[in-house]
């Protein structure tokens, strides 16, 4: 996993969002504690910041959208293993073509 290594100041200024917001989205478990942010959490709050700033969406809405935009990842995640299970049954299924015969001696 990469991972950036930075005090909360320095990630405040790379991705335009105050002290007090990184902490609170620390707080309430939506990124990890820094300095230990993996690389994916640093562009989730570059979408906090373009949520926020350019979109104006309200600080409560924030949290609703990151909830529903989680819980979208992990249904796609969960429709891309069922697919890849499905693909794999219907190959197996394939190449077991059963005949029913009978033996004569």
């Amino acid at each position: 996993m990469l991972v950036r290594r930075m005090s909360l100041e320095e990630l405040a200024v790379a991705v335009g969002l105050p002290v007090p917001v990184l902490q609170y989205l620390t707080d309430m478990g939506y990124i990890h504690p820094v300095p230990e942010l993996p690389a994916a959490e640093f562009a989730e709050l570059r979408l906090i910041r373009r949520l926020i700033n350019d979109l104006e969406v309200p600080s409560e809405a924030v949290d609703v959208i990151l909830h529903m935009r989680r819980r979208m990842l992990e249904m796609q995640r969960e429709i891309a293993r069922l697919r890849a299970e499905l693909a794999y049954r219907r190959a197996f299924e394939r190449s077991r073509n059963w005949i029913d015969a009978e033996w004569y001696e």
